[in-house]
Protein backbone atom coordinates (compact mmCIF):
# COMPACT_ATOMS: atom_id res chain seq x y z
CA UNK A 1 0.00 0.00 0.00
CA UNK A 2 1.36 3.42 -0.95
CA UNK A 3 1.29 6.25 1.56
CA UNK A 4 -1.04 9.16 0.75
CA UNK A 5 0.60 11.88 -1.35
CA UNK A 6 2.22 14.73 0.51
CA UNK A 7 -0.02 17.80 0.55
CA UNK A 8 2.70 20.42 0.74
CA UNK A 9 3.19 23.04 -1.96
CA UNK A 10 6.63 21.54 -2.67
CA UNK A 11 5.15 18.13 -3.44
CA UNK A 12 2.38 19.66 -5.53
CA UNK A 13 4.95 21.49 -7.68
CA UNK A 14 6.97 18.32 -8.20
CA UNK A 15 3.85 16.30 -8.97
CA UNK A 16 2.75 18.83 -11.61
CA UNK A 17 6.19 19.25 -13.17
CA UNK A 18 5.51 17.33 -16.39
CA UNK A 19 2.17 19.06 -16.99
CA UNK A 20 3.65 22.52 -16.38
CA UNK A 21 6.68 21.88 -18.54
CA UNK A 22 4.56 20.49 -21.35
CA UNK A 23 2.24 23.50 -21.16
CA UNK A 24 5.18 25.88 -21.41
CA UNK A 25 7.47 24.00 -23.78
CA UNK A 26 5.10 21.86 -25.84
CA UNK A 27 4.82 18.13 -26.46
CA UNK A 28 8.50 17.96 -27.39
CA UNK A 29 9.27 18.15 -23.67
CA UNK A 30 7.73 14.72 -23.12
CA UNK A 31 9.94 13.33 -25.87
CA UNK A 32 12.91 14.93 -24.11
CA UNK A 33 11.99 13.18 -20.85
CA UNK A 34 11.46 9.88 -22.63
CA UNK A 35 14.90 9.88 -24.26
CA UNK A 36 17.24 12.03 -22.15
CA UNK A 37 18.67 9.26 -19.99
CA UNK A 38 19.61 7.23 -23.04
CA UNK A 39 21.22 9.99 -25.12
CA UNK A 40 22.22 12.94 -22.89
CA UNK A 41 26.05 12.88 -22.54
CA UNK A 42 25.95 13.95 -18.90
CA UNK A 43 23.58 11.18 -17.85
CA UNK A 44 25.32 8.55 -19.96
CA UNK A 45 28.69 9.49 -18.47
CA UNK A 46 27.37 9.43 -14.92
CA UNK A 47 25.73 6.06 -15.49
CA UNK A 48 29.14 4.74 -16.51
CA UNK A 49 30.32 5.58 -13.01
CA UNK A 50 27.23 3.96 -11.48
CA UNK A 51 27.91 0.81 -13.49
CA UNK A 52 31.40 0.66 -12.01
CA UNK A 53 29.94 0.95 -8.50
CA UNK A 54 27.36 -1.77 -9.15
CA UNK A 55 30.09 -4.09 -10.41
CA UNK A 56 32.26 -3.53 -7.35
CA UNK A 57 29.87 -4.45 -4.53
CA UNK A 58 26.60 -6.25 -3.76
CA UNK A 59 23.51 -4.35 -4.84
CA UNK A 60 20.34 -6.36 -5.23
CA UNK A 61 18.77 -8.54 -6.40
CA UNK A 62 15.66 -6.71 -5.12
CA UNK A 63 16.07 -2.99 -5.75
CA UNK A 64 13.99 0.14 -5.21
CA UNK A 65 14.66 2.96 -7.69
CA UNK A 66 13.21 5.88 -5.73
CA UNK A 67 12.37 9.09 -7.56
CA UNK A 68 12.77 7.20 -10.82
CA UNK A 69 11.28 9.95 -13.00
CA UNK A 70 10.89 8.77 -16.61
CA UNK A 71 12.31 5.40 -15.65
CA UNK A 72 15.53 5.12 -17.61
CA UNK A 73 17.52 4.23 -14.50
CA UNK A 74 14.99 1.52 -13.67
CA UNK A 75 15.29 0.19 -17.23
CA UNK A 76 19.08 -0.01 -16.92
CA UNK A 77 18.86 -1.76 -13.55
CA UNK A 78 16.32 -4.26 -14.84
CA UNK A 79 18.49 -4.91 -17.88
CA UNK A 80 21.23 -6.01 -15.46
CA UNK A 81 18.88 -8.74 -14.23
CA UNK A 82 17.76 -7.03 -11.05
CA UNK A 83 14.23 -7.19 -9.65
CA UNK A 84 13.29 -3.50 -9.79
CA UNK A 85 10.51 -1.42 -8.30
CA UNK A 86 10.47 2.10 -9.78
CA UNK A 87 8.67 4.71 -7.68
CA UNK A 88 7.97 8.38 -8.27
CA UNK A 89 5.71 11.10 -6.92
CA UNK A 90 4.40 12.05 -10.37
CA UNK A 91 1.84 9.86 -12.17
CA UNK A 92 2.91 11.55 -15.42
CA UNK A 93 6.50 10.41 -14.88
CA UNK A 94 5.36 6.86 -14.13
CA UNK A 95 3.34 6.84 -17.38
CA UNK A 96 6.48 7.77 -19.33
CA UNK A 97 8.48 5.19 -17.38
CA UNK A 98 6.01 2.45 -18.29
CA UNK A 99 6.40 3.36 -21.95
CA UNK A 100 10.19 3.26 -21.67
CA UNK A 101 10.18 -0.17 -20.04
CA UNK A 102 7.84 -1.52 -22.72
CA UNK A 103 9.99 0.02 -25.44
CA UNK A 104 13.08 -1.81 -24.19
CA UNK A 105 11.29 -5.02 -23.22
CA UNK A 106 12.17 -5.11 -19.50
CA UNK A 107 9.96 -5.89 -16.52
CA UNK A 108 9.69 -3.25 -13.78
CA UNK A 109 7.07 -2.83 -11.07
CA UNK A 110 5.92 0.80 -11.09
CA UNK A 111 4.52 2.56 -8.04
CA UNK A 112 3.47 6.11 -7.15
CA UNK A 113 5.07 7.16 -3.87
CA UNK A 114 6.20 10.29 -2.06
CA UNK A 115 9.77 9.79 -0.89
CA UNK A 116 9.66 12.68 1.57
CA UNK A 117 6.25 12.12 3.17
CA UNK A 118 6.82 8.39 3.50
CA UNK A 119 5.92 5.27 1.57
CA UNK A 120 5.06 1.65 2.21
CA UNK A 121 6.60 -0.28 -0.63
CA UNK A 122 8.10 -3.05 1.48
CA UNK A 123 10.88 -3.57 4.00
CA UNK A 124 12.95 -6.23 2.25
CA UNK A 125 14.81 -4.38 -0.49
CA UNK A 126 18.47 -5.32 -0.90
CA UNK A 127 19.28 -1.96 -2.46
CA UNK A 128 17.78 1.51 -2.83
CA UNK A 129 18.96 3.93 -5.47
CA UNK A 130 18.14 7.64 -5.67
CA UNK A 131 19.49 9.12 -8.88
CA UNK A 132 19.22 12.88 -9.35
CA UNK A 133 16.05 13.16 -7.22
CA UNK A 134 17.05 13.76 -3.58
CA UNK A 135 17.95 17.38 -4.35
CA UNK A 136 14.29 18.02 -5.22
CA UNK A 137 13.35 17.42 -1.56
CA UNK A 138 13.49 19.91 1.29
CA UNK A 139 14.38 17.32 3.96
CA UNK A 140 16.90 14.77 2.72
CA UNK A 141 17.28 13.16 6.16
CA UNK A 142 13.56 12.32 6.25
CA UNK A 143 13.83 10.70 2.82
CA UNK A 144 16.81 8.63 3.93
CA UNK A 145 15.01 7.47 7.09
CA UNK A 146 12.24 6.09 4.88
CA UNK A 147 14.90 4.42 2.73
CA UNK A 148 16.47 2.83 5.81
CA UNK A 149 13.08 1.35 6.75
CA UNK A 150 12.66 -0.07 3.23
CA UNK A 151 15.99 -1.91 3.31
CA UNK A 152 16.70 -5.28 4.83
CA UNK A 153 19.50 -5.35 7.45
CA UNK A 154 22.82 -4.91 5.66
CA UNK A 155 21.16 -3.46 2.57
CA UNK A 156 22.84 -0.77 0.46
CA UNK A 157 21.78 2.71 -0.54
CA UNK A 158 23.30 4.37 -3.61
CA UNK A 159 22.94 8.13 -4.05
CA UNK A 160 23.78 10.06 -7.22
CA UNK A 161 23.17 13.79 -6.83
CA UNK A 162 24.43 17.11 -8.24
CA UNK A 163 27.15 18.88 -6.28
CA UNK A 164 26.56 21.83 -3.93
CA UNK A 165 26.83 24.47 -6.66
CA UNK A 166 23.90 23.04 -8.65
CA UNK A 167 21.36 25.34 -6.98
CA UNK A 168 23.27 28.40 -8.18
CA UNK A 169 23.49 27.24 -11.79
CA UNK A 170 21.54 28.43 -14.81
CA UNK A 171 19.44 25.27 -15.24
CA UNK A 172 18.37 25.28 -11.58
CA UNK A 173 17.38 28.94 -11.74
CA UNK A 174 15.41 28.26 -14.92
CA UNK A 175 13.50 25.31 -13.46
CA UNK A 176 12.65 27.12 -10.22
CA UNK A 177 11.36 30.13 -12.14
CA UNK A 178 9.42 28.31 -14.87
CA UNK A 179 8.22 25.12 -13.20
CA UNK A 180 8.35 25.83 -9.46
CA UNK A 181 10.48 22.78 -8.72
CA UNK A 182 12.83 22.49 -5.76
CA UNK A 183 16.44 22.70 -6.96
CA UNK A 184 19.07 22.30 -4.26
CA UNK A 185 22.72 21.41 -4.36
CA UNK A 186 23.80 18.44 -2.28
CA UNK A 187 27.54 17.91 -2.08
CA UNK A 188 29.11 15.01 -0.23
CA UNK A 189 29.20 16.80 3.13
CA UNK A 190 25.44 17.30 3.17
CA UNK A 191 24.80 13.80 1.89
CA UNK A 192 27.08 12.19 4.48
CA UNK A 193 25.52 14.12 7.38
CA UNK A 194 22.02 13.14 6.26
CA UNK A 195 23.02 9.47 5.93
CA UNK A 196 24.42 9.44 9.47
CA UNK A 197 21.37 11.24 10.83
CA UNK A 198 19.08 8.70 9.17
CA UNK A 199 20.98 5.78 10.74
CA UNK A 200 23.16 4.52 7.89
CA UNK A 201 26.71 3.30 8.47
CA UNK A 202 29.88 2.89 6.41
CA UNK A 203 29.04 5.82 4.15
CA UNK A 204 31.63 6.70 1.54
CA UNK A 205 31.96 8.83 -1.52
CA UNK A 206 32.83 7.02 -4.74
CA UNK A 207 35.46 8.75 -6.83
CA UNK A 208 35.39 7.87 -10.51
CA UNK A 209 36.88 9.04 -13.77
CA UNK A 210 33.32 9.45 -15.02
CA UNK A 211 32.60 13.02 -14.00
CA UNK A 212 33.99 13.10 -10.45
CA UNK A 213 37.40 14.13 -9.16
CA UNK A 214 39.77 13.03 -6.43
CA UNK A 215 41.38 15.18 -3.73
CA UNK A 216 44.69 15.69 -5.53
CA UNK A 217 45.76 19.28 -6.36
CA UNK A 218 44.93 18.73 -10.03
CA UNK A 219 41.61 17.19 -9.10
CA UNK A 220 40.74 20.20 -6.97
CA UNK A 221 41.64 22.59 -9.79
CA UNK A 222 39.34 20.68 -12.16
CA UNK A 223 36.56 20.70 -9.56
CA UNK A 224 36.83 24.48 -9.13
CA UNK A 225 36.74 24.96 -12.90
CA UNK A 226 33.64 22.76 -13.20
CA UNK A 227 31.90 24.68 -10.41
CA UNK A 228 32.64 28.01 -12.12
CA UNK A 229 31.38 26.78 -15.48
CA UNK A 230 28.26 25.20 -13.99
CA UNK A 231 27.24 28.38 -12.18
CA UNK A 232 27.91 30.69 -15.13
CA UNK A 233 27.08 28.83 -18.33
CA UNK A 234 25.34 25.77 -16.96
CA UNK A 235 27.81 23.16 -18.14
CA UNK A 236 29.25 20.67 -17.35
CA UNK A 237 27.17 18.74 -14.83
CA UNK A 238 29.06 17.12 -11.97
CA UNK A 239 27.50 14.33 -9.91
CA UNK A 240 28.43 13.19 -6.43
CA UNK A 241 28.10 9.45 -5.88
CA UNK A 242 27.80 7.99 -2.40
CA UNK A 243 27.03 4.60 -0.90
CA UNK A 244 26.14 3.49 2.62
CA UNK A 245 24.68 0.47 4.40
CA UNK A 246 21.91 -0.27 6.83
CA UNK A 247 23.27 -1.78 10.07
CA UNK A 248 22.76 -5.48 10.53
Amino acid sequence: MVAPPQSSATADHERAYVAKATEKDGAAFVDHLRHKGFVDPSFVQTWGAVTAVLASQPFGPKVLDLGCGPGWTSVFLAARGLQVTGADLSPDMIAIARDNAARFGVAVEWRIADMQAGFALGTDFDGVMIFDALHHCQDEAAVLRHCLAALRPGGTILLVEPDWFHEFGRSARHDREHYGTTERGMGWGRMARALRKAGFVHSRRVLSAHGTYDASPWGRIKAIAVAALSVTVGFPHRSVIGVARKPG
